[in-house]
């Protein structure tokens, strides 16, 4: 499995862009704004992969949480469930770890934001079914968004920290990003994103891909999404393809404005 792209796709999964209500799936590179504070916004998704050394990866359910707990500060949750079959390596199905996220709004204006957002991988699926490597990741992620009415460019710059024990050959990685959205209508977005990791071991060739999708928006708190993808290299993914639905409302768990 691509551990970084893993990571990437659940960073995604916890934000709101201003002028949007929900923003997040189906891409993977991330905006800037965050959960309005008292809000949380719930995530389920499906992915389905063709990768270049095998027949089928998937994860479903992708699960996430994100609530805001002041203004410009959220915190998160996200978990999936892979079922992979590729060559040479063994079959994997099961959860995968939990990631525990974070991401603080620090600049923002009528037309643009800036955020630091922060990933930990916990270690908490199968190790002994090759569901995790049994190590804490950190990821740390630059955010910036600016609004084009009726467009958006978000842009992100991270850095993955990868535990590994002594002896694997196993590399930190570099990850960045742009994003495109577009709202065709009140209820209808056009979204679109390319994005890079650099190797995930020694002598590896890096990751890069493209997905252009849709949002639809069916009143106020829901939102289905639908997008389809693949590498921009030789190698990588031949085909992916990912559906879901964002739900989003305020618990008023005593969060400050």
């Amino acid at each position: 499995m691509n551990r970084g792209l893993i990571f990437a796709a659940l960073l995604c999964a916890v934000v709101c862009h201003s002028g949007e209500v929900f923003a997040g799936r189906p891409l993977v590179v991330d905006d800037a704004a965050t959960v309005a504070a008292g809000n949380i916004e719930l995530e389920f998704g499906f992915t389905h992969t063709l990768p270049e050394k095998g027949v089928r990866d998937q994860q479903f359910p992708i699960m996430a949480a994100t609530y805001g707990v002041i203004k410009r500060l959220e915190v998160g949750l996200a978990i999936q469930r892979t079922n992979t079959d590729l060559k040479r390596q063994s079959p994997l199905s099961g959860f995968q770890d939990i990631n525990l996220n974070a991401k603080y709004d620090f600049m923002t204006g009528e037309t643009y934001d800036l955020s630091l957002a922060v990933n930990v991988k916990v270690p908490t699926a199968n190790r002994h079914r090759g569901l995790t490597t049994g190590r804490f990741d950190e990821a740390f992620l630059f955010l910036a968004t600016k609004d084009f009415f009726p467009a958006a460019v978000d842009l992100n710059l991270g850095y993955i920290v990868v535990g590994k024990r002594k002896g694997e050959n196993l590399e930190n990685r570099f990850f960045g990003g742009m994003a495109l959205r577009y709202n065709v209508s009140e209820n209808w977005r056009v979204v679109g994103d390319i994005y890079g990791l650099s190797p995930a071991v020694r002598r590896a060739n890096a990751d890069g891909n493209f997905q252009l999708g849709l949002r639809y928006h069916m009143g106020e708190f829901t939102m289905f999404d639908a997008a389809i993808g693949r590498s921009l290299l030789p190698t990588g993914n031949r085909f992916q393809a990912t559906c879901g639905v964002t739900w989003s409302t305020a618990l008023n768990f005593g969060a400050q404005n």
